[in-house]
């Protein structure tokens, strides 16, 4: 396939979804995938798209981060994560 002159949002979003379809070639059924942040722009789609997954972040003036994203860890979690990420960097400097 040959490249595109110009490289557009469009374009980047067809490939997105094409990708994720497994390279489905024809493009004009529904995906189904009602949580995709891209299903909204969908032309074909059937559902209503699914944002219950957003929540409101007042700092940043829209719907940014996941619900599953915020997560508590314990101080030892906490510990251990801080333990690799220095062995990584001292392993990246050494």
């Amino acid at each position: 396939m040959a490249k595109p002159e110009k490289e557009t949002r469009s374009l980047a979003m067809a490939a997105y979804c094409h990708q994720c379809l497994g390279y489905y070639q024809d493009g004009k059924h529904d995906c189904e995938a009602a949580r995709c942040p891209l299903y909204k722009w969908m032309p074909y789609r059937k559902l209503e798209p699914d944002t219950t997954w957003l929540k409101y972040n007042p700092r940043s003036k829209g719907l940014v981060t996941w619900e599953d994203s915020e997560r508590e860890l314990s101080a030892e979690a906490k510990q251990a994560a801080a333990d690799r990420i220095r062995g990584l960097h001292k392993k990246k400097e050494g």
